[in-house]
């Protein structure tokens, strides 16, 4: 049970809740920026680093139910 925690809280911790957006004004540009790995970019859509925050996590939170289901289908 420990490693599906550990698994669910690295996945949700370093994917998800470490992203943050912003917005420049002059010139209008709205960014994201995952800190713990680095990854960080600048678009003109507002919706874009929305999607690319929100869509990490949840594309972590499907890995983590699918392990988990997968796992519980194997016989030991």
């Amino acid at each position: 049970m420990t490693k599906w925690l550990v698994l669910a809280a690295g996945v949700f911790f370093f994917n998800g809740m470490t992203a943050r957006t912003y917005s420049y004004e002059n010139p209008t540009k709205h960014c994201y920026q995952m800190d713990y790995i680095w990854v960080y970019g600048c678009f003109s859509s507002s919706a874009v680093p929305t999607v690319i925050t929100w869509g990490t996590a949840l594309i972590g939170g499907g890995l983590v139910i699918w392990s988990f289901i997968r796992g519980r289908r194997q016989n030991v």
